[in-house]
């Protein structure tokens, strides 16, 4: 494991206050680390400010560059002048995953194709996939990705990354699916991913060799979101994080909720317990001390296991209950202390009286 480095900075940094977990630090502290890897399977190509023409030509030269599959993160909504250059180019792609949108049945837990391109019917060999993120509303952080979404009749239309990734490994994809969640973590931190321009495209086309090529907009200021480690990414980017997930085999598993709360409580109780034990002098600068150090060892702990376990502790119940633990155990103290000291104060004025009375 890394050296762990705090920063108050990564606590605060999320772009909604109140839309911040524990796992986002471990995310921004594992993220800034020293320690990049460079996927060697995915490449994105930015498609930039180009038209339909310029797409099109695109999609024909990642055609003839022998790519694993192919996806388009694009929706064609309405038809246009000259698009018949653009549908023979996703015709003629091999492994194409085609971009749609997706929208939730308001009687159901079921969903329904809200937008997909005009030519979507013309399509024979092109696999559609859903690129909706799970998140209530635009500004909210994207930590998890949905793998694929259950329709009226029964039907499943996979994510957009789901898709791409069926295409490169079916065996992986199967062991991931038999984990039967409804939603899963993405691994954002230590990963980089190729990025080519389309004024790049031609002179590097060799990159994109067996391999799978994300097709979308990597700085349209209309798809960026927030995220554990950037507060503007960009879609074909947490696609390209996804598909990496998938394929890497080591997904996220997360404690239920009742364990993290027993962990808190048990952590709360012998706390407690250690400072009703003390009676020193000191004991309130050795609580102190032991409550910095606990939350340290907390945050530490919590982190050890989400970088080197994929292991999931949410240890924002303990930090919780040892603050709260701490300072009703202050307020005790500090009670019983008055009440002793009123007690013995008024002990002192009796027996004062009463020596007045015997030397009377």
């Amino acid at each position: 494991m890394q050296p762990f480095s705090f920063s108050a900075a990564s606590l605060l940094s999320s772009a909604d206050g109140n839309d911040f977990t524990i796992n986002d630090f471990y995310n921004k502290v594992a993220d800034s680390r020293h320690v990049t890897t460079l996927d060697s399977n995915i490449v994105i190509v930015d498609i930039a400010a180009c038209d339909r023409e310029g797409i099109a030509e695109i999609i024909e030269t990642v055609s003839l560059c022998s790519p694993r599959t192919v996806g388009l993160d694009v929706v064609f909504a309405e038809p246009k002048e000259h698009d018949s250059r653009l549908i023979e180019a996703i015709k003629n792609c091999p492994n194409l995953v085609l971009a749609v949108s997706v929208e939730a049945d308001s009687a159901a837990k079921t969903f329904h194709i809200d937008e997909s391109s005009y030519f979507t019917p013309e399509l024979e060999n092109v696999e559609l996939a859903a690129i909706n993120f799970p998140t209530g509303s635009s500004n909210r952080t994207i930590r998890e990705f949905k793998p694929d979404y259950m329709t009226a009749d029964g039907k499943r239309i996979p994510s957009f990354a789901l898709a791409t990734s069926r295409k490169q490994s079916g065996e992986i994809v199967d062991s991931f699916m038999k984990r039967g969640n409804d939603l899963e973590f993405i691994t954002y931190y230590s990963r980089i991913f190729k990025t080519i321009s389309p004024e790049e495209l031609a002179d590097r086309a060799e990159e994109l060799i067996d391999k799978i090529v994300l097709i979308g907009a990597a700085n349209d200021p209309y798809d960026l979101h927030v995220t554990p480690v950037s507060a503007a990414m960009s879609g074909i980017n947490i696609h390209a994080y996804t598909v990496a997930t998938i394929l890497s085999g080591r997904y996220f598993y997360q404690l239920h909720r009742y364990t993290n709360w027993a962990i808190a409580f048990i952590s709360c109780f012998i706390v407690i317990m250690i400072s009703l034990m003390i009676n020193i002098g000191v004991k309130g600068l050795i609580m102190r001390i032991v409550q910095v150090t606990l939350l340290y060892l907390t945050i530490r702990l919590g982190y050890y296991f989400f970088i080197e376990h994929n292991i999931i502790i949410n240890f924002s119940y303990s930090l919780m209950m040892l603050t709260f633990g701490l300072f009703a155990g202050d307020i005790w103290i500090g009670m019983t202390t008055i009440i002793t000291w009123i007690y013995n104060k008024i002990n002192h004025i009796r027996e004062s009286r009463t020596e007045n009375i015997y030397t009377q």
